[in-house]
Protein backbone atom coordinates (compact mmCIF):
# COMPACT_ATOMS: atom_id res chain seq x y z
CA UNK A 1 0.00 0.00 0.00
CA UNK A 2 1.36 3.44 -0.90
CA UNK A 3 2.03 5.76 2.01
CA UNK A 4 -0.74 8.38 2.46
CA UNK A 5 1.77 11.23 2.55
CA UNK A 6 3.22 10.08 -0.81
CA UNK A 7 -0.27 9.88 -2.32
CA UNK A 8 -1.04 13.36 -1.04
CA UNK A 9 2.22 14.70 -2.44
CA UNK A 10 1.64 13.07 -5.83
CA UNK A 11 -1.93 14.40 -6.04
CA UNK A 12 -0.81 17.89 -5.12
CA UNK A 13 1.94 17.75 -7.74
CA UNK A 14 -0.45 16.62 -10.49
CA UNK A 15 -2.95 19.34 -9.58
CA UNK A 16 -0.22 22.00 -9.61
CA UNK A 17 1.05 20.77 -13.03
CA UNK A 18 -2.45 20.92 -14.56
CA UNK A 19 -2.99 24.43 -13.20
CA UNK A 20 0.35 25.61 -14.59
CA UNK A 21 -0.55 24.26 -18.06
CA UNK A 22 -3.91 26.03 -17.88
CA UNK A 23 -2.19 29.25 -16.83
CA UNK A 24 0.22 29.07 -19.79
CA UNK A 25 -2.69 28.72 -22.20
CA UNK A 26 -4.47 31.65 -20.56
CA UNK A 27 -1.34 33.77 -20.85
CA UNK A 28 -1.14 33.11 -24.62
CA UNK A 29 -4.78 34.07 -25.07
CA UNK A 30 -4.28 37.29 -23.09
CA UNK A 31 -1.25 38.18 -25.17
CA UNK A 32 -3.16 37.79 -28.47
CA UNK A 33 -6.16 39.73 -27.14
CA UNK A 34 -3.97 42.58 -25.94
CA UNK A 35 -2.14 42.77 -29.26
CA UNK A 36 -5.42 42.91 -31.16
CA UNK A 37 -6.99 45.73 -29.16
CA UNK A 38 -4.12 48.12 -28.51
CA UNK A 39 -3.84 51.16 -30.85
CA UNK A 40 -0.62 52.58 -32.25
CA UNK A 41 2.32 51.09 -34.06
CA UNK A 42 2.74 47.30 -34.35
CA UNK A 43 5.95 47.46 -32.28
CA UNK A 44 4.21 49.33 -29.47
CA UNK A 45 1.31 46.88 -29.65
CA UNK A 46 3.62 43.96 -29.21
CA UNK A 47 5.53 45.56 -26.31
CA UNK A 48 2.40 46.52 -24.37
CA UNK A 49 0.79 43.18 -25.07
CA UNK A 50 3.76 41.28 -23.72
CA UNK A 51 3.85 43.45 -20.53
CA UNK A 52 0.15 42.93 -19.85
CA UNK A 53 0.38 39.21 -20.53
CA UNK A 54 3.41 38.84 -18.28
CA UNK A 55 1.62 40.64 -15.42
CA UNK A 56 -1.48 38.48 -15.84
CA UNK A 57 0.61 35.32 -15.88
CA UNK A 58 2.39 36.33 -12.66
CA UNK A 59 -0.94 36.88 -10.92
CA UNK A 60 -2.30 33.54 -12.08
CA UNK A 61 0.85 31.63 -11.12
CA UNK A 62 0.87 33.24 -7.65
CA UNK A 63 -2.78 32.32 -7.18
CA UNK A 64 -2.05 28.75 -8.27
CA UNK A 65 0.82 28.47 -5.82
CA UNK A 66 -1.38 29.73 -3.03
CA UNK A 67 -4.10 27.21 -3.91
CA UNK A 68 -1.62 24.36 -4.14
CA UNK A 69 -0.15 25.20 -0.72
CA UNK A 70 -3.45 25.89 1.00
CA UNK A 71 -3.89 22.25 1.97
CA UNK A 72 -0.38 22.02 3.48
CA UNK A 73 -0.75 22.27 7.30
CA UNK A 74 1.85 24.25 9.23
CA UNK A 75 4.33 22.14 11.18
CA UNK A 76 3.67 22.15 14.93
CA UNK A 77 6.08 24.06 17.13
CA UNK A 78 8.56 21.64 18.70
CA UNK A 79 9.26 22.60 22.32
CA UNK A 80 11.76 20.80 24.54
CA UNK A 81 11.44 20.40 28.32
CA UNK A 82 14.87 19.90 29.93
CA UNK A 83 14.82 18.65 33.53
CA UNK A 84 17.68 17.47 35.76
CA UNK A 85 17.96 13.75 36.33
CA UNK A 86 16.30 12.34 39.40
CA UNK A 87 14.12 15.33 40.31
CA UNK A 88 11.16 13.11 41.13
CA UNK A 89 7.50 14.01 41.43
CA UNK A 90 7.99 17.75 40.88
CA UNK A 91 9.58 17.10 37.47
CA UNK A 92 6.73 14.73 36.64
CA UNK A 93 4.13 17.34 37.59
CA UNK A 94 5.92 19.94 35.43
CA UNK A 95 5.93 17.50 32.50
CA UNK A 96 2.22 16.74 32.87
CA UNK A 97 1.39 20.44 32.84
CA UNK A 98 3.50 21.12 29.76
CA UNK A 99 2.03 18.07 28.03
CA UNK A 100 -1.53 19.26 28.70
CA UNK A 101 -0.76 22.71 27.27
CA UNK A 102 0.94 21.19 24.21
CA UNK A 103 -2.15 19.09 23.43
CA UNK A 104 -4.42 22.10 23.80
CA UNK A 105 -2.29 24.33 21.56
CA UNK A 106 -1.25 21.78 18.95
CA UNK A 107 2.45 21.85 19.83
CA UNK A 108 4.91 18.97 20.02
CA UNK A 109 6.55 18.43 23.41
CA UNK A 110 9.94 16.78 23.77
CA UNK A 111 10.72 15.87 27.38
CA UNK A 112 14.31 15.10 28.29
CA UNK A 113 15.60 13.95 31.66
CA UNK A 114 19.33 14.48 31.45
CA UNK A 115 21.27 11.53 32.86
CA UNK A 116 25.07 11.81 32.73
CA UNK A 117 26.18 8.78 30.70
CA UNK A 118 29.23 8.24 28.56
CA UNK A 119 27.29 8.30 25.29
CA UNK A 120 25.60 11.62 26.19
CA UNK A 121 22.21 10.05 25.44
CA UNK A 122 19.12 11.07 27.37
CA UNK A 123 15.82 9.50 28.28
CA UNK A 124 12.70 10.88 26.66
CA UNK A 125 9.15 10.31 27.86
CA UNK A 126 7.75 11.20 24.43
CA UNK A 127 7.24 7.91 22.61
CA UNK A 128 6.56 9.69 19.32
CA UNK A 129 9.84 11.55 19.20
CA UNK A 130 13.39 10.38 19.94
CA UNK A 131 15.65 13.12 21.20
CA UNK A 132 18.69 10.87 20.83
CA UNK A 133 19.71 7.25 20.30
CA UNK A 134 18.30 4.77 22.87
CA UNK A 135 19.84 5.27 26.33
CA UNK A 136 22.70 2.96 27.18
CA UNK A 137 22.81 3.64 30.91
CA UNK A 138 22.62 0.50 33.01
CA UNK A 139 20.30 0.39 36.06
CA UNK A 140 23.31 0.75 38.31
CA UNK A 141 24.41 3.84 36.40
CA UNK A 142 20.94 5.35 36.42
CA UNK A 143 20.57 4.92 40.18
CA UNK A 144 23.95 6.13 41.33
CA UNK A 145 24.50 9.58 42.80
CA UNK A 146 26.11 11.90 40.28
CA UNK A 147 28.32 14.82 41.16
CA UNK A 148 26.83 18.23 40.61
CA UNK A 149 29.25 18.97 37.78
CA UNK A 150 28.22 15.75 35.99
CA UNK A 151 24.54 16.62 36.26
CA UNK A 152 25.16 20.19 35.09
CA UNK A 153 27.12 19.02 32.05
CA UNK A 154 24.41 16.51 31.18
CA UNK A 155 21.73 19.20 31.30
CA UNK A 156 23.67 21.44 28.92
CA UNK A 157 24.25 18.50 26.55
CA UNK A 158 20.54 17.64 26.62
CA UNK A 159 19.64 21.19 25.63
CA UNK A 160 22.23 21.15 22.82
CA UNK A 161 20.77 17.91 21.43
CA UNK A 162 17.24 19.28 21.56
CA UNK A 163 18.30 22.39 19.65
CA UNK A 164 20.18 20.38 17.02
CA UNK A 165 17.10 18.24 16.47
CA UNK A 166 14.81 21.18 15.81
CA UNK A 167 13.49 22.49 19.12
CA UNK A 168 12.02 25.95 18.56
CA UNK A 169 11.83 26.79 22.30
CA UNK A 170 13.27 25.43 25.55
CA UNK A 171 11.63 24.97 28.94
CA UNK A 172 14.43 24.57 31.47
CA UNK A 173 14.54 23.74 35.17
CA UNK A 174 18.22 24.74 35.52
CA UNK A 175 20.62 23.32 38.07
CA UNK A 176 22.68 26.48 38.33
CA UNK A 177 23.34 29.94 36.95
CA UNK A 178 26.26 28.62 34.88
CA UNK A 179 24.10 25.91 33.30
CA UNK A 180 21.41 28.41 32.38
CA UNK A 181 24.00 30.80 30.92
CA UNK A 182 25.43 28.07 28.66
CA UNK A 183 21.99 26.98 27.49
CA UNK A 184 21.03 30.56 26.61
CA UNK A 185 24.27 31.03 24.66
CA UNK A 186 23.42 27.90 22.65
CA UNK A 187 19.88 29.16 22.05
CA UNK A 188 21.21 32.50 20.80
CA UNK A 189 23.53 30.95 18.21
CA UNK A 190 21.64 27.93 16.89
CA UNK A 191 19.38 29.76 14.43
CA UNK A 192 20.83 30.92 11.12
CA UNK A 193 18.12 33.54 10.45
CA UNK A 194 19.30 35.80 13.27
CA UNK A 195 16.44 34.84 15.58
CA UNK A 196 16.81 33.52 19.12
CA UNK A 197 15.22 30.36 20.50
CA UNK A 198 13.09 31.36 23.53
CA UNK A 199 14.25 30.00 26.90
CA UNK A 200 11.61 29.71 29.62
CA UNK A 201 12.98 29.11 33.13
CA UNK A 202 10.89 26.93 35.44
CA UNK A 203 11.00 26.41 39.18
CA UNK A 204 13.90 28.73 40.00
CA UNK A 205 15.38 32.21 39.60
CA UNK A 206 18.79 33.17 38.23
CA UNK A 207 20.16 36.62 37.28
CA UNK A 208 21.05 35.66 33.70
CA UNK A 209 20.43 37.85 30.64
CA UNK A 210 18.47 36.44 27.73
CA UNK A 211 15.68 34.70 29.67
CA UNK A 212 12.32 34.98 27.90
CA UNK A 213 10.17 34.27 30.96
CA UNK A 214 10.51 32.90 34.51
CA UNK A 215 7.80 30.66 36.01
CA UNK A 216 8.51 30.25 39.71
CA UNK A 217 7.08 30.56 43.17
CA UNK A 218 7.68 33.63 45.31
CA UNK A 219 10.56 32.21 47.35
CA UNK A 220 10.59 35.12 49.80
CA UNK A 221 6.92 34.53 50.63
CA UNK A 222 7.43 30.76 50.74
CA UNK A 223 10.22 31.29 53.28
CA UNK A 224 7.94 33.45 55.37
CA UNK A 225 5.31 30.72 55.26
CA UNK A 226 7.84 28.16 56.50
CA UNK A 227 9.08 30.40 59.32
CA UNK A 228 5.56 31.27 60.42
CA UNK A 229 4.50 27.61 60.34
CA UNK A 230 7.43 26.65 62.57
CA UNK A 231 6.76 29.49 65.01
CA UNK A 232 3.16 28.34 65.37
CA UNK A 233 4.21 24.71 65.91
CA UNK A 234 6.63 25.76 68.68
CA UNK A 235 4.18 28.30 70.12
CA UNK A 236 6.81 31.02 69.85
CA UNK A 237 9.62 29.33 71.83
CA UNK A 238 12.45 27.00 70.84
CA UNK A 239 15.77 26.39 69.10
CA UNK A 240 15.65 25.89 65.33
CA UNK A 241 18.20 24.58 62.82
CA UNK A 242 18.16 25.47 59.14
CA UNK A 243 19.55 22.81 56.78
CA UNK A 244 19.90 22.77 53.01
CA UNK A 245 22.22 23.14 50.01
CA UNK A 246 24.59 25.93 49.10
CA UNK A 247 22.54 28.97 48.02
CA UNK A 248 23.44 28.62 44.32
CA UNK A 249 20.28 30.39 43.17
CA UNK A 250 18.60 33.65 44.06
CA UNK A 251 15.51 31.61 44.93
CA UNK A 252 17.25 29.81 47.79
CA UNK A 253 18.70 33.05 49.11
CA UNK A 254 15.24 34.61 49.16
CA UNK A 255 13.79 31.51 50.82
CA UNK A 256 16.28 31.77 53.69
CA UNK A 257 15.64 35.50 53.96
CA UNK A 258 11.90 34.92 54.26
CA UNK A 259 12.38 32.38 57.05
CA UNK A 260 14.58 34.77 59.02
CA UNK A 261 12.11 37.63 58.55
CA UNK A 262 9.23 35.55 59.90
CA UNK A 263 11.19 34.27 62.92
CA UNK A 264 12.39 37.75 63.90
CA UNK A 265 8.87 38.44 65.12
CA UNK A 266 9.29 35.78 67.82
CA UNK A 267 11.96 36.73 70.37
CA UNK A 268 11.50 33.38 72.13
CA UNK A 269 12.82 31.49 69.08
CA UNK A 270 16.53 31.17 68.32
CA UNK A 271 17.87 30.19 64.90
CA UNK A 272 21.34 28.67 64.77
CA UNK A 273 23.53 29.32 61.67
CA UNK A 274 22.55 27.33 58.60
CA UNK A 275 24.12 23.91 58.09
CA UNK A 276 24.99 23.11 54.47
CA UNK A 277 24.22 19.69 52.95
CA UNK A 278 23.64 18.94 49.28
CA UNK A 279 22.10 15.45 49.20
CA UNK A 280 20.00 13.15 51.34
CA UNK A 281 22.85 11.19 52.95
CA UNK A 282 24.85 14.32 53.71
CA UNK A 283 21.79 15.96 55.25
CA UNK A 284 21.15 12.87 57.37
CA UNK A 285 24.70 13.13 58.77
CA UNK A 286 24.32 16.88 59.25
CA UNK A 287 21.07 16.49 61.22
CA UNK A 288 22.64 13.71 63.29
CA UNK A 289 25.46 16.05 64.33
CA UNK A 290 23.05 18.89 65.05
CA UNK A 291 20.91 16.73 67.32
CA UNK A 292 24.02 15.43 69.10
CA UNK A 293 25.26 18.97 69.76
CA UNK A 294 22.07 20.97 70.37
CA UNK A 295 18.72 20.62 72.14
CA UNK A 296 16.79 21.34 68.98
CA UNK A 297 13.02 21.67 68.97
CA UNK A 298 12.62 22.35 65.25
CA UNK A 299 14.28 21.85 61.87
CA UNK A 300 13.47 23.76 58.68
CA UNK A 301 14.69 21.90 55.58
CA UNK A 302 15.07 24.08 52.48
CA UNK A 303 14.73 21.34 49.84
CA UNK A 304 13.49 17.77 49.42
CA UNK A 305 16.85 16.00 50.08
CA UNK A 306 17.33 17.94 53.32
CA UNK A 307 13.79 17.08 54.42
CA UNK A 308 14.24 13.38 53.72
CA UNK A 309 17.67 13.32 55.37
CA UNK A 310 16.26 14.89 58.53
CA UNK A 311 13.44 12.35 58.54
CA UNK A 312 15.96 9.50 58.17
CA UNK A 313 17.75 10.59 61.35
CA UNK A 314 14.53 10.97 63.33
CA UNK A 315 13.54 7.45 62.27
CA UNK A 316 16.93 6.15 63.38
CA UNK A 317 17.05 7.65 66.86
CA UNK A 318 14.49 6.78 69.52
CA UNK A 319 15.36 9.21 72.30
CA UNK A 320 11.80 10.47 72.70
CA UNK A 321 12.56 14.06 71.75
CA UNK A 322 9.72 15.89 70.01
CA UNK A 323 11.21 17.71 67.05
CA UNK A 324 9.07 19.56 64.52
CA UNK A 325 10.14 19.49 60.87
CA UNK A 326 8.96 21.97 58.25
CA UNK A 327 10.12 21.08 54.74
CA UNK A 328 9.79 22.15 51.12
CA UNK A 329 8.49 19.75 48.49
CA UNK A 330 5.82 17.18 47.73
CA UNK A 331 7.73 13.97 47.04
CA UNK A 332 5.74 10.79 47.66
CA UNK A 333 7.95 9.89 50.63
CA UNK A 334 7.46 13.33 52.11
CA UNK A 335 3.68 13.01 51.87
CA UNK A 336 3.77 9.58 53.48
CA UNK A 337 5.94 10.89 56.30
CA UNK A 338 3.63 13.87 56.71
CA UNK A 339 0.78 11.44 57.33
CA UNK A 340 2.97 9.48 59.76
CA UNK A 341 3.75 12.62 61.75
CA UNK A 342 7.47 12.77 60.88
CA UNK A 343 6.89 16.09 59.10
CA UNK A 344 4.48 18.58 60.58
CA UNK A 345 4.27 20.98 57.63
CA UNK A 346 5.29 21.01 53.95
CA UNK A 347 5.58 24.09 51.74
CA UNK A 348 4.29 22.97 48.34
CA UNK A 349 4.33 24.66 44.94
CA UNK A 350 2.26 23.88 41.87
CA UNK A 351 4.58 22.08 39.47
CA UNK A 352 1.74 21.29 37.06
CA UNK A 353 1.03 25.00 36.61
CA UNK A 354 4.75 25.67 36.06
CA UNK A 355 4.81 23.33 33.06
CA UNK A 356 1.45 24.46 31.71
CA UNK A 357 2.18 28.18 31.92
CA UNK A 358 5.75 27.71 30.72
CA UNK A 359 4.70 26.08 27.48
CA UNK A 360 2.09 28.76 26.86
CA UNK A 361 4.67 31.50 27.39
CA UNK A 362 6.98 29.79 24.89
CA UNK A 363 4.22 29.66 22.27
CA UNK A 364 3.31 33.28 22.93
CA UNK A 365 6.90 34.31 22.20
CA UNK A 366 7.05 32.20 19.04
CA UNK A 367 3.78 33.72 17.80
CA UNK A 368 4.87 37.25 18.74
CA UNK A 369 2.12 37.60 21.30
CA UNK A 370 2.37 39.23 24.74
CA UNK A 371 4.82 37.42 27.04
CA UNK A 372 4.89 37.71 30.84
CA UNK A 373 8.51 38.02 31.87
CA UNK A 374 7.66 36.86 35.42
CA UNK A 375 4.88 34.49 36.45
CA UNK A 376 4.51 33.81 40.18
CA UNK A 377 3.16 30.44 41.30
CA UNK A 378 1.13 30.02 44.46
CA UNK A 379 2.58 28.07 47.40
CA UNK A 380 0.61 26.44 50.18
CA UNK A 381 1.36 25.18 53.68
CA UNK A 382 0.15 21.58 53.78
CA UNK A 383 -0.51 19.56 56.93
CA UNK A 384 -2.42 16.40 57.84
CA UNK A 385 -5.41 18.64 58.50
CA UNK A 386 -5.70 19.96 54.96
CA UNK A 387 -3.77 17.60 52.64
CA UNK A 388 -6.97 15.84 51.57
CA UNK A 389 -8.87 18.99 50.70
CA UNK A 390 -9.89 18.95 47.04
CA UNK A 391 -7.69 21.90 46.02
CA UNK A 392 -4.68 20.42 47.77
CA UNK A 393 -5.30 17.00 46.23
CA UNK A 394 -4.91 18.58 42.78
CA UNK A 395 -1.74 20.28 43.97
CA UNK A 396 -0.17 17.19 45.56
CA UNK A 397 -1.32 14.54 43.10
CA UNK A 398 -1.62 16.14 39.61
CA UNK A 399 -0.85 12.78 37.97
CA UNK A 400 -4.04 11.20 39.38
CA UNK A 401 -6.91 11.67 36.94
Amino acid sequence: MMDDSLISSKTTGETSSKMNNQNKSTCRVLAKKSQATLPGSPGLWLFKALCQAAAACCLLICAACGMAGADQPASPQRIALITPAGTGELAEAIRLGAEAAAKERGAQLITVEAYPVDSASHTSTNADYAISPPPVATPATANRDYTRSEREQAQVQAAELALKQGATALLVDPLSKDVLGEIIREAETVRTDGGIVPVIVLNDEFPVKGITSVISMDNLEAGRQAGQAMAELLEGHGLIALVGPDPLSAGLVLREQGIEEALQQYPGINLIPKSVCNNRDACWQTVKQLLDQHELTGIIALQEPASLGAADELHRRKDGRQISIVGFGSEQQQLEQLQEGVFQRLIVQNGYSAGYLGLNQALAKLKREHVQTRVILETKVVSTDNMFWMDNQKLLFPFVQ
